[in-house]
């Protein structure tokens, strides 16, 4: 059995997924320490892999939060930090930015980049097209090997002459050229293949305000290990055009987080050599404060400013004083950017040394913990094709009727922005269904099978004890794609020639659970109503579009005719768009009153109150937003945005959650309500505690792809959107939920710009996307072997009916 356990046997508690309980309250007083504590608490910061990730720990232990950082010898003294202790008794770590060191940005005399280590990811994109290839030490020297052409992203708040610090070697090419924002700027040329530094003049005019783009080119390489390498960088420092007298320390990653002594008291901390500046980017929480301590280390005056900065908005100074040879601990509001993101600045100015403890932000704990609970049933009903802004719930001013589901979300928590993985069936379902990226679980394309080595949520409830039933109407997500996984009663109704209307799918799904009543079970329910092709009831296309249509828009063959809209053989008039958006909204609402027939059913068979009941999509659809039709070419919010609701009477009460969240988090929420230990190898986090009102720790964040064309991020109110060849462009959904205004400048939205970009490139180079914030960078990233799905000619008729094309039908 893949799914975890425990040595007798007994699932353990989901909730210590990834931790123990012991390891949470070691985590949390590593994150914003035990001021005072007796005992040494063995604290982050280094590359150790059992390192706390940056996540807070779980409220649901009562554990309060205390200024400073683990600690040992004399508690502070000070009335300041005596006040933050009170002030922290009541709070739990949301973001521990000492753990995030790794994501931050610092600078001594200028930012330094430095490569080979965990910190190089949120300037590279990971390891996603970039040209930064793999990472590799030797000796006490960290390097990233790049390519003929390498790419990375950095911020400045202002441009100045610079001088350009590049510490490395030549491997297959002396002479690197350097090019600024798609302009050349000048030449890296080593010398030999000793590790030395190279300066590169930088003229202020390369340089811009905000996101800076670089490229690297060489014209040669030589093969090593298997890549074709030009050099090997260790490090980048933007220095100033002069670089100031004397030598120059760098600020080397490995060397930022250590155990420091101050006053006879030890913490983990980050280490600053002023002057030096460190820069966190982050969403504020609800209810979310900065947790801080510092000292000073030695002899020296020196001097903090800590600033928040808002994005779009003015720099706030939060504190601003001396550093005392005794710790000093701080709580400092971030009253009124509940939800927006912010760049937190920790200066230090004077000479010698700056300790930073414990930097987190923090959020109140509940105001009790939350009551235990098991769910006895599972229902999970996919809609395929359907769009969030389809529905009422989520968009007030939607002409689609769905009473329905109007009533179900009323009485359940409704995620506002959840996000599909994909933009299209197959690798979509294949995420909600393994809780596995679409990079990892690697079942993109149309001949793409789902591997037999993916555990899908079925074989995991099958596997303790639940009876699962699959009722699915889409051909993609069958026996030939590898979905047939753990199921004790399987159909696939596209397969099997049968009725995909959602009378017939409710109708068997209800007889099904009707004679598993008696029984755990797991019902996973696919409509395709609103999927092509188009073809409501008469009188509920009439509600949509009264009167005559005389154009050539067919209901039964509205599949193809999409096909040919995106062909250009078919250029559809303003009422042909109407018409396919009726039949569109016309199957919605049939859909809708189907689902009622399957909710009084479940009310008849008094199991609607006795069971937990997802109600999501894997898709939306698109009539026209962005110049096309259907599903699948692109990744606006039209085909990514879907629903995503919960209801599990007298344990979820209704609420809306406006975090950000994927549907990967459906099967873990799933696991954890049924009381089902959540394996290992799933790569979403549960939703339970979220949505029964407990904010879920860490950055709320969605990833979504676009097969290996395009990676999508989108977190408080933004979306950066990043094409194969490493254009970009970001959108503030917020003010342009529509996405009409496209933002290509790094001078534009910047914070927000480098938050989204900092957190994607972690995410892409994670060797673990199930813990993706760890530091570490050792090894590729998982993704399981490609599995090739046989298709004939059967097959593809079926696909065909759906609207889709797959090249390899054509030789059939």
């Amino acid at each position: 059995m893949r799914s975890a356990r425990r040595a007798d046997g007994a699932s353990p508690d989901p909730r210590a997924r990834r931790a123990t309980t012991l390891q949470r309250r070691v985590a949390l007083a590593c994150l914003v320490g035990l001021a005072g504590a007796a005992g040494a608490v063995a604290c982050g910061g280094g590359d150790d892999d059992d390192r706390p990730s940056g996540e807070g720990s779980s409220a649901a232990e009562g554990e309060g939060a205390s200024a400073g950082g683990g600690t040992t010898g004399a508690a502070p003294a000070d009335e300041a930090s005596v006040a933050a202790q009170r002030a922290l008794a009541g709070t739990r770590v949301h973001l521990d930015l000492l753990a995030l060191a790794h994501l931050a940005d610092v600078d001594h005399h200028g930012l330094y980049m430095d490569f080979g280590t965990p910190a190089r990811m949120h300037f590279t994109m990971g390891r996603w097209h970039s040209g930064f290839l793999r990472d590799v030490t030797a000796g006490e020297r960290d390097f990233t090997r790049i390519g003929t052409d390498a790419r990375a992203w950095f911020h400045l708040d202002r441009p100045r002459a610079a001088t350009m610090r590049v510490r490395g070697r030549a491997v297959g090419s002396s002479t690197v050229v350097v090019y600024l924002n798609g302009q050349p700027a000048g030449q890296i040329r080593f010398s030999g293949t000793t590790v030395e530094d190279v300066d590169v003049p930088i003229e202020a005019s390369a340089l811009r305000a905000g996101e800076n783009g670089l490229m690297l080119r060489a014209a040669t390489t030589q093969t090593v290990e298997g890549e074709a390498v030009a050099a090997e960088i260790d490090a980048i420092w933007w220095l100033p055009g002069e670089v100031p007298a004397g030598e120059l320390s760098p600020p080397r990653y490995r060397a930022l987080v250590e155990d420091v002594a101050v006053g006879g008291a030890s913490r983990r901390a980050v280490v600053l050599a002023a002057p030096s500046t460190i820069r966190w980017y982050a969403e504020v929480p609800e209810g979310g404060r900065l947790a801080l301590g510092f000292g000073a280390p030695g002899a020296g005056e020196r001097t903090i400013r800590v600033t928040v900065t808002p994005e779009g908005g003015e720099a706030r100074v939060l504190h601003e004083g001396a550093v005392g040879a005794a710790w000093q601990d701080r709580v400092l509001e971030l009253e009124g950017l509940a939800g927006q993101v912010v760049r937190v600045e920790v200066a230090a100015e004077g000479e010698g040394r700056v300790a930073l403890s414990g930097p987190a932000i923090v959020v109140p704990l509940p105001d009790a913990p939350l009551a235990e609970a098991q769910a006895r049933n599972v229902v999970v009903l996919l809609i395929d094709t359907l769009r969030a802004s389809k529905l009422r719930v989520y968009n007030p001013r939607s002409r689609v009727r769905t009473p329905t589901l109007d009533a179900f979300a009323a009485e359940a928590a409704v995620f506002e922005q959840a996000q599909s993985p994909e933009n299209w069936t197959k690798p979509s379902v294949a995420s909600i269904l393994t809780s596995l990226t679409p990079m990892t679980h690697n079942t993109k394309e149309q001949s793409s099978s789902l591997p037999q080595s993916a555990l899908m949520l079925s074989e995991v409830l099958q596997q303790n004890g639940f009876t699962t039933g699959s009722f699915i109407a889409n051909g993609y997500v069958s026996d030939r794609f590898g979905f047939h996984q753990g199921w004790d009663h399987y159909t696939n109704y596209i397969r099997e020639n049968r009725s995909t209307e959602a009378q017939n799918v409710f109708r068997e799904a209800l007889a099904w659970i009707r004679a598993n009543r008696d029984r755990r079970f797991f019902a996973y329910i696919q409509t395709i109503d609103p999927h092509v092709p188009y073809d409501p009831p008469d009188e509920i296309v009439n509600e949509y579009h009264p009167g005559p249509y005389t154009g050539p828009i067919r209901p039964r063959s509205t599949g193809n005719q999409l096909e040919d809209i995106k062909a250009g053989r078919l250029t559809p008039t303003p009422a042909d768009i109407r018409r396919l958006e009726a039949l569109h909204d016309g199957e919605i609402t049939y859909h809708d009153r189907e689902m009622a027939t399957f909710v009084a059913g479940l009310r008849e068979l008094g199991l609607y109150d006795d069971l937990v009941f997802v109600v999501t999509s894997d898709h939306g659809e698109e009539f026209n937003e962005h110049g096309s039709f259907g599903h699948g070419h692109s990744v606006f919010q039209e085909l990514l945005h879907v629903p995503f609701i919960v209801r599990w009477p007298n344990v979820i009460e209704p609420r809306r959650i406006a975090p950000t969240v994927s549907t990967l988090d459906i099967a873990p929420t799933v696991l954890e309500a049924a009381g089902v230990a959540i394996p290992e190898e799933f790569e979403g986090q549960s939703l339970l505690a979220t949505a029964r009102g407990q904010l879920r720790a860490g950055p709320a964040i969605a990833f979504s792809d676009k097969l290996d064309d395009r990676r999508v991020a989108t977190a408080a109110g933004y979306k950066l959107v990043v094409r194969g060849n490493l254009t970009w462009a970001l959108f503030n959904l917020r003010t342009d939920p529509g996405e009409q205004r496209q933002i290509d400048s790094g001078a534009r939205h910047p914070i927000a710009l480098r938050y989204l970009r900092g957190l994607y490139g972690q995410h892409l180079g994670a060797t673990n996307r199930g813990n993706w914030l760890h530091a570490g960078t050792g090894g590729e990233s998982r993704v399981l072997p490609q599995a090739e799905s046989q298709i004939d000619a059967e097959l593809c008729r079926q696909l065909r009916a759906l609207g889709y094309v797959d090249a390899r039908c054509d030789a059939l």
